[in-house]
This record gives structure tokens, C-alpha cells and sequence, in this order.
């Protein structure tokens, strides 16, 4: 069977450049050229003018920049593919051509070549690939940044997904986190400094926690089971037998991608409650299941023809501590109850803030929770396509910097991350759903409000 597969898949698909010198090269070109568009911009006056004609000379600049950027990332996946992700998935991060542009990095990127692949998995299970596999697609079913995902049949007769990782992907980490931000700092692209260096922290340890396949298996296995008693919302099955640190086999799951699926819903009805579905189940894992999955981009979300949600890609699941948990829950009932002293003692309580943080002022407190609450302030939808708390939450800060003595703790950041993805795809589709009687009933189950 080895030779059939390799008369369908040719030589279709890319080389993934491992060496650090070629992928500092792609990388520094890229830069470059970024840099000299954004300059030559300047010089030429994309940034003066009338207002109009600005916006369209800078919406043609980042397009063209976009593709730039696009075109290597996607070339060298890995932790260069990752940071263009996590850039996409807010769309306030970013111009919003450059953001949509990104946002193919969500998508399917091209693939490695087929040769590439069949040597990843002789070499992680030593032995042919055809004794592995009755059947196996020379062509790719999804790519990411870490992998890609291609259909197959085991021996047994069982349809899986096999994911097969990029050769090099640890390796290059370092030298491509430093190429990139030497890029985004001096190529002067549109980016709050702080947000991207939280950006190539959480890319450092999101990669050095997606390369263990047998770790991510365990938790496909853990969230399978625990959304049995979920309806509408469900996880493969992964297959222990043939998963190794570089390989994960699991059965295979149809479906179209949850973003595609939803822009293409012409029934509000149906799509407002397949929405509602995702964000409920978000929470409720994170406040009763204490399990976090933390790469809540739209690529990670199928709907089958049953309308079920498929979840997919486990290497970012997390436990979640209660006392967190349960403290963002006590942050809000004490917003409802228009309680901002005992609000602050929340916030303490959940593990935010400095020494000096008790000394906020409760009126700045008020105002600042109105910004980023506002979808649980009222029970009626709410629409996220006008919402934009990350600029005007910066805006507060700038306005009044005593709110830095309220960081969040260490184990916040994730949870951040998963707002701001699930805020992006609502934002994108321009969503109008009501959050606020789900918030109430976790809060009335896990005993915080009577």
C-alpha cells in the first residue's frame, strides 16, 4: 500500500524549513520588507491627508503586508505560525486588514509534503507506515502550527485523524521568538508593546506544551469523557495504541469548520443558539468542570451534520484552581448587587493585585467594571460586534494608572486568553446573544449567589 500512497500525494505540499539560519533568513526578509513599506508609507504620506483617503492607502498597506506575512508564517509554522494566531484571534490587537489577513493562519496553511510526513511516523514508531495503516491520505485534512491532521484507517478497520508534527518545531523556538519580535518592534507594526510580549510568553509555553502528543492524548481522553454530559458539544476519542510524542491518532470526526458553518446560518434562531452552546460550555468548564481548554480559536471547532459542536486540538487543556474560578463568579454577583467594596475584596480573594490595591477607589472600580462586564450588566442580548473592551480598558488605565496595582494572578492569563478568543469569533460575527441568565444559574449552582 506504501507505494500507492505515494503515486496519489506526489510531491504536493512544502518543505518545513528546520535549520535556524534559513528560518532567521525568511524571517529577517520578511521583516525587511514589512518595515520598508511601513516606512515608505510614511514618506510618501499614507499617513497624512484626507481621512478617507488615509484609511484606504493604509487598508492597501496592510493587505499587502498581510500577505507578506502570511506567506512565511505559514511557510514556517512552528512558533512563528503560533504568534499570528494569537494576533488574529482579537481583532482589537490589530488594523483589521492585517488581522483578517492573519486570521488565514487559523485556516489551513500549506502543508509539508508527504515524504516529510511518512518519515515523522516511521521514525516515531520504527517500522513501515503501511503496517501501521490500511489506508492512509497522502493529503492533509487540516494544518496548524504545530502539525498537521490527515484521515487514515487503522489495520482494525477503525477511521481515525492522525496528527503529524512539524519536524524542528522545539528547536527553532527560541531563535524564531527572537527574529519575530525584532520584527514587530522595529518593522513598527500597530501593537500594544506589553500585549505582545504577554503574546510571546504564552506562544513559548503553548509550544513547549502542544510538542508532547501522548500529554495531549490524556487530555482528548479527559474532556471526551467529561462532555459526555454535555448535549450537543463532543470530543474525539484518542487512540493510545498508535499515539507517540510526535504522533496522535484519534477517530475521526466529520464536520465544517464552527466559523464557516455559523457566517453561512441564514437562521438566526439556530445560529444564536449554537452560539450560545460554545460560550455555555466554555463556562461551564471552567466553573464546574475546573477544566480549561485554552486555544479557543475558531479552527478548533467543528459542527457536524447533527449540529454538535466537535471540539478539537487538546495540547492547551488546563486544571483550573476553584478558588479562581469561584472568585470571578463572586466578582460578579457583587457587580449586580452594585457591592464594589465587597467586589474589591473579590478581586483580592481570586488572587489579583499588588500591595496598595486595597486602597483603590471604589467609584474608578465601578466605572472600570462597566467597561469589561458590560455583557453581564443587563438580561437582554447584547451585541458584540459594538463591543471593544481591550481599547477601552487601555484608555482607563492610561486615564488612571492606580489600576495597575490590580494585575491578575498567574493562572488569569490563560483565562484572558480564552476570553479574548471567544470574544473575537462573537465580535467577527457581529454575535447578539444574552450571557447574563448563564451566568446567573453557574452562579446560583455553585452556591454564590442564593
Amino acid at each position: 500500500m506504501g507505494e500507492d500512497w505515494e503515486k496519489l500525494a506526489g510531491e504536493e505540499g512544502e518543505e518545513v524549513p528546520t535549520g535556524r539560519f534559513r528560518r532567521m533568513l525568511k524571517l529577517g526578509s520578511m521583516g525587511a520588507k514589512v518595515t520598508a513599506s511601513t516606512l515608505g508609507g510614511r514618506l510618501a504620506g499614507v499617513f497624512r491627508g484626507d481621512e478617507d483617503v488615509r484609511a484606504e492607502k493604509l487598508e492597501a498597506m496592510y493587505e499587502k503586508n498581510a500577505h507578506r506575512v502570511v506567506d512565511v508564517l505559514g511557510e514556517l509554522k512552528g512558533a512563528s505560525m503560533k504568534i499570528g494566531q494569537l494576533l488574529s484571534a482579537d481583532p482589537e490587537l490589530l488594523p483589521g486588514t492585517l488581522s483578517d489577513g492573519l486570521a488565514a493562519l487559523q485556516k489551513d496553511v500549506p502543508p509539508m509534503t508527504y515524504n516529510t510526513v511518512r518519515a515523522q511516523i516511521e521514525e516515531a514508531y520504527d517500522r513501515s507506515i503501511d503496517t501501521v495503516f490500511d489506508y492512509f491520505d497522502p493529503q492533509c485534512i487540516g494544518s496548524a502550527s504545530i502539525g498537521q491532521v490527515h484521515r487514515a484507517r487503522l489495520e482494525s478497520g477503525e477511521d481515525v485523524a492522525v496528527k503529524v508534527q512539524y519536524p524542528g518545531v522545539v528547536d527553532s523556538l527560541e531563535s524564531d521568538l527572537k527574529t519575530l519580535r525584532q520584527f514587530l518592534v522595529y518593522g513598527r507594526v500597530a501593537i500594544d508593546g506589553e500585549r505582545l510580549e504577554e503574546c510571546f510568553e504564552e506562544v513559548r509555553r503553548i509550544v513547549l506544551e502542544e510538542t508532547d502528543y501522548v500529554a495531549e492524548a490524556d487530555k482528548m481522553g479527559r474532556l471526551h469523557s467529561v462532555l459526555q454530559s454535555r448535549p450537543g458539544v463532543i470530543a474525539p476519542r484518542p487512540i493510545e495504541k498508535w499515539t507517540r510524542p510526535s504522533v496522535l491518532v484519534m477517530k475521526y470526526m466529520e464536520g465544517e469548520k464552527l466559523d464557516e458553518a455559523l457566517a453561512e446560518i441564514d437562521d438566526h434562531d439556530r445560529r444564536r443558539t449554537l452560539l450560545e452552546r460554545w460560550v455555555e460550555t466554555y463556562a461551564w468548564m471552567f466553573h464546574e468542570a475546573h477544566l480549561l481548554h485554552a486555544d479557543p480559536h475558531p479552527g478548533n471547532f467543528l459542527l457536524d451534520e447533527q449540529d454538535q459542536i466537535v471540539m478539537l486540538d487538546f495540547g492547551c487543556v488546563k486544571d483550573v484552581d476553584p478558588t479562581f474560578s469561584d472568585g470571578i463568579l463572586d466578582v460578579l454577583v457583587s457587580y449586580w448587587e452594585g457591592d464594589y467594596e465587597e467586589m474589591l475584596k473579590s478581586y483580592r480573594r481570586a488572587g489579583y493585585g499588588v500591595d496598595g490595591s486595597e486602597t483603590i477607589d471604589l467609584e474608578l472600580l465601578a466605572q472600570y467594571n462597566d467597561i469589561i462586564l458590560a455583557p453581564f450588566a443587563r438580561n437582554e442580548p447584547f451585541c458584540f460586534g459594538d463591543w471593544q473592551p481591550a481599547m477601552e480598558a487601555k484608555k482607563f488605565l492610561l486615564r488612571h494608572p492606580s489600576f495597575w496595582k490590580m494585575p491578575p494572578p498567574a493562572e488569569g492569563l490563560a483565562f484572558f486568553r480564552v476570553l479574548s478568543g471567544i470574544k473575537g469569533l462573537l465580535y467577527k460575527l457581529d454575535a447578539r446573544i444574552n450571557v447574563y441568565p448563564m451566568a446567573v444559574e453557574i452562579a446560583r449552582r455553585r452556591g454564590r449567589l442564593d
